[in-house]
This record gives structure tokens, C-alpha cells and sequence, in this order.
């Protein structure tokens, strides 16, 4: 299936931050997913109990993540959590079939698939991976902010 551009409405999430190379991080993800899933139940106004796992941003070759959960509203947040708003805007959106251990590839064809559309994404590699069920994914890149690109041209 072709990724799609869809508008995304801003959105609360809380979590668990880390910050690392790619490596590091997908060494470090599944003890955090583990350790998050253990304390997701403490999160009050949970949504649908989506787990994600969003890339943040990227700093050469540092990325900052977050696993976490969408909530209503921020009421209470758990101790070694943070909050955070997903801004609102457009994303390439992927529905995904495959293990949680094949989403880079599910990436990769965004990627792929914005390079053949001269679709642009996000420099910052702002991304983020929701799993829906087992075996079922939605992978969302945002896209280029045009205008904030068209300031730093102009600077």
C-alpha cells in the first residue's frame, strides 16, 4: 500500500523520553516500551491505549524519542513521564502490516515514495509510529513546513 497525505489535528500525548544514536535508541526501545507498558495503567485520560513511538527530532546523528500514549488531557502525570503536544499539519501516512521489528522498512518506503511524489518531509525526521493491534501499524512522517522554510531561505 502507498503512503497517503493526511491532516493531523494536534494531539496530547505522556511518555517516556530518550535521547541517543539510532542505535542506541533501538537498543535501549524495548527495555523502555517494557518499562513504559508497566506504568502506562498510572496515566489518567488515556484515549484508545495506542502505544507510540514517536522521533522527536534529530540532531546530527542524536535522536530524541518518546514512547507514550495519547490522553484526553494532561490531569496528573507520572512520576519520570513527561507531556508533550503532536503539532497539528499535514504527514505522509502509511498503514503498515508486519512486526514491530520490520517498521524502519515501512519508513523507508515513505521515504521512497516522497522522493518519486517530490513530496517533502520533515527535516527533522519528525515521525511517528502508532501500533494499532499486532502485526498493524501506522507510520506518519510529517511533511516540510513550507513557510517556516520559506523564513529560513529569506534569512
Amino acid at each position: 500500500m502507498n503512503p497517503k497525505i493526511v491532516d493531523v489535528r494536534a494531539v496530547t500525548v505522556v511518555g517516556y523520553e530518550m535521547s541517543g544514536t539510532q542505535e542506541e535508541i533501538a537498543a535501549l526501545r524495548p527495555e523502555w516500551k517494557e518499562r513504559f507498558l508497566e506504568a502506562a495503567g498510572q496515566i489518567p485520560e488515556q484515549t484508545d491505549g495506542h502505544l507510540m513511538d514517536i522521533c522527536l527530532k534529530r540532531a546530527g546523528q542524536l535522536y530524541t524519542h518518546c514512547i507514550a500514549m495519547e490522553v484526553n488531557h494532561i490531569d496528573i502525570i507520572p512520576a519520570g513521564m513527561s507531556s508533550l503536544t503532536i503539532p497539528a499539519g499535514s504527514y505522509a501516512l502509511l498503514e503498515f502490516h508486519g512486526e514491530a521489528e520490520e517498521v524502519k522498512y515501512g519508513f523507508r518506503s515513505i521515504l521512497t515514495w516522497a522522493r518519486e511524489h517530490n513530496v517533502r518531509l520533515d527535516a527533522n525526521e519528525f515521525r511517528i509510529h502508532v501500533t494499532v493491534s499486532d502485526g498493524h501499524h501506522h507510520l506518519y512522517w510529517r511533511l516540510a513546513d513550507k513557510r517556516s522554510e520559506a523564513i529560513e531561505e529569506a534569512v
